[in-house]
């Protein structure tokens, strides 16, 4: 993870950074598409916003899963549309351990310029390798290896610009 290239910002917890990254990522690329491509394995923090941007007009697709839990990439091949502008995927998903295919959707998602992949890696973080390079925006809460309670972290790329989700109080 090559931070020099990355902005980090702390938050209050794990859902503060999950909103930001979603609900951010769609409010600021509204003119490049409403579509937006997840898993039904995600924590409430993520299906949250999801759920509130469904409710703003947004549409939302879910991948299947395989047997093992895996999101199935030829189903994301196929939901993959020039208007899709996010694809949110947990690392490690916290029922079952799976492990994501990160590196191998990042690569899918390669080929389509106006879509951002968000990683959830709060279960992932301190456990498992982890390959994030190609991710655009990654979150996790550090009191899951033994840090901060109270805490959470969002890491964005530089050349990615997110829609401000609170006001009043902040420098912008």
């Amino acid at each position: 993870l090559k931070l020099n290239t990355r902005q980090l910002i702390f938050t209050s917890g794990a859902i503060e950074p999950n909103n930001l990254a979603i609900k951010g990522v769609a409010h600021q690329y509204i003119n490049r598409g409403r579509h937006i491509i997840s898993t039904h394995l995600e924590h409430s923090s993520v299906n949250g916003p999801l759920a509130a941007l469904f409710n703003e007009g947004f549409e939302i697709d879910y991948l299947e899963t395989d047997p093992d839990g895996l999101v199935s990439l030829k189903h994301l091949r196929e939901l993959l549309r020039s208007d899709t502008v996010l694809v949110a995927v947990c690392y490690v998903d916290s029922e079952a351990g799976v492990t994501q295919q990160i590196g191998e959707i990042a690569e899918l998602l390669s080929g389509y310029p106006n879509c951002r992949l968000h990683v959830d890696a709060t279960q992932a973080v301190g456990k498992t390798a982890l390959q994030l390079d190609s991710v655009d925006l990654i979150t996790f809460t550090p009191h899951k290896f033994y840090g901060l309670i109270g805490s959470g972290v969002l890491i964005i790329k530089n050349d990615l610009q997110l829609e401000i989700q609170m006001h009043g109080g902040l420098s912008t």
